[in-house]
């Protein structure tokens, strides 16, 4: 198996679905800019599509894959097709009932996660109805994510990734074709999540099936190893989906805002997601069944190269990316949604966030790493106290930023607790004794540091010379942008290569070829 190539195909198809997102996002902000509507649509989306990454995402492979991917080896087939049935069943009786109390009070818990809105408002009844449409969109991901898990241990990555792209395109389909048979566009979204949970949990139903397992109902008595999932889902949301749980705190925060603050966030976040999607989704879907097949099979040396050749993998996209997205927040703002309803005045309230944002990607992989290598270890204490330490430090800095940078302060506060959460883990990895950073990778992360402050260096300086806003025309100034981002990975590249931070890659290879 190789890990570069189960890395390129689930990024690749995650860089197709967070794409599709951003085209989603556009239309979104063409057709209702950062009003009312936009914001109603951002917040109860977020609500369904949080709960999906916290608990059915992040949170569910990893503490699935492990347990299913030691019996499938241990017990057979047979046995693991067992646990993943009763898995299946329980998991749609305990969803089903979630879903339904969902229904019936989603106005009560709306009146917690928007407490500012005004409950006897037209925003906040628009709010309730659009949650209610997509609040099933959570159940349907649970299956997902359950089926994706069953394909990743038999390194079967392409269907479950691609079935990513389902989502955004029923939602852009119901975007354009809906929007004349409802109030408002953001109602035919919302159906258009609804019918996206559908056609994903069928599909990939079918490529589990196809591929020899086939997941029913199964009522008899539960066995160990699904008490033990159950056990481990609810502490390793927290850990593993401590990014969602600090957005979701700030969503709440949000609802206190003026109207257009949401939407902000929200179109920002979005774009920080695609080198978040690409690398941070796609290596730990990637690199969890490796790492726990090597602690299970007690390689101590291949486990801890896989952790080592991860975090290398992971920071040589992602602090380019941040160099970028910082340095040149408000252009590349402008270039995706200035248009419709979102005029300059949007871009210059949202651009600000984005770079916020930025500022926490680096950390975001980190932490993705760390965190997947104390799941192949099955050990999840301790990435839920880092979640915990996470969510009150981005609290606290909430509180210390906000009265004065708004929507833009909880950005900032979301990636400083995230570099929190990501320190904390680095430093107890000593607890679990198999693995640690060796100084050849501390080398190579500084190496890695050193040529994205060249890089960094090289865009300020071409934006002193040949600043984006000095040139004429929408047309202009994008290609004047995609001129500057073509130079400055250049030199990345350039520098890079120079220093050789890339030769990990061939170490990579390499290995995978014994």
């Amino acid at each position: 198996m190789s890990l570069i190539k189960d890395v390129v195909t689930v990024g690749g198809w995650t860089m197709a679905n967070r794409i599709c997102s951003v085209l989603r996002d556009i239309a979104q902000s063409n057709f209702l800019g950062a009003g009312m509507f936009a914001d109603v649509f951002s917040l109860a989306f977020k609500f369904s599509n949080m709960l999906r990454k916290l608990f059915a995402e992040g949170s569910f492979n990893a503490s699935f894959l492990p347990i299913f991917s030691s019996v499938l080896k241990d017990k057979g087939k047979h046995e693991a097709q067992k646990i993943a049935s009763q898995t299946l069943t329980w998991l749609v009786l305990v969803v089903s009932l979630i879903t339904i109390l969902c229904l019936i009070f989603f106005r009560y818990i709306m009146y917690g996660y928007a407490a500012g809105i005004d409950p006897a408002s037209e925003k906040f009844e628009h709010l309730v109805n659009i949650g209610r449409i997509c609040s099933p969109y959570i159940a349907a991901s649970f299956l997902v994510a359950l089926f994706t898990a069953i394909l990743n241990t038999i390194n079967k990555f392409a269907l479950a990734a691609a079935s990513q792209l389902v989502l955004n395109g029923c939602v852009i389909i119901a975007l354009f074709l809906g929007a004349l048979c409802f109030p408002s566009a953001s109602y035919a979204m919302a159906w258009g999540v609804f019918l996206a949970g559908i056609i994903q949990s069928l599909m990939l139903w079918y490529d589990v099936k196809r591929n020899g397992f086939y997941v029913k109902f199964d009522m008899s008595p539960k066995k160990a190893e699904v008490k033990l999932f159950f056990k481990k889902l609810i502490s390793g949301a927290v850990g593993a989906g401590v990014w969602q749980l600090n957005v979701l705190v700030d969503f709440v925060i949000l609802s206190f805002l003026p109207t257009g603050a949401v939407s902000y966030f929200y179109y920002m976040d979005h774009v920080n997601q695609i080198p978040i999607g690409i690398l941070g989704i796609a290596f730990s879907t990637a690199l969890l069944p490796p790492l726990t097949r090597a602690i299970h099979a007690k390689d101590h040396g291949s486990a801890q190269k896989q952790m080592n050749f991860g975090l290398l993998f992971a920071l040589i996209f992602t602090l380019p990316s941040a160099v970028l997205l910082m340095s040149l927040s408000e252009p590349l703002t402008a270039a995706m949604y200035g248009r419709g309803n979102f005029g300059p005045e949007h871009v210059a309230a949202a651009a600000p966030a984005l770079a916020a944002f930025a500022f926490g990607l680096p950390s975001y992989m980190i932490t993705k790493v760390f965190t997947t290598t104390f799941f192949a270890h099955k050990e999840t204490k301790t990435p839920l106290i880092g979640g915990i330490i996470s969510i009150v430090t981005n609290l606290l800095f909430v509180a210390a930023l906000m009265p004065y940078m708004k929507h833009t302060g909880i950005a900032l506060a979301t990636s400083l607790s995230s570099w929190c959460n990501g320190i904390y883990l680095m430093l107890m990895l000593k607890k679990l004794k198999t693995v640690k950073i060796d100084p050849e990778t501390r080398r190579e992360c500084l190496k890695q540091l050193l040529v994205s402050t060249i890089m960094l260096t090289s865009i300020l300086l071409m934006n002193m010379y040949i600043s984006v806003y000095s040139v004429c025309g929408g047309f202009e100034r994008r290609i004047m942008l995609l001129t500057i981002i073509g130079i400055s990975l250049v030199i990345f590249c350039g520098v890079g290569n120079s220093i050789k931070i890339f030769t990990f890659l061939n170490k990579i290879k390499e290995i995978e070829k014994k």
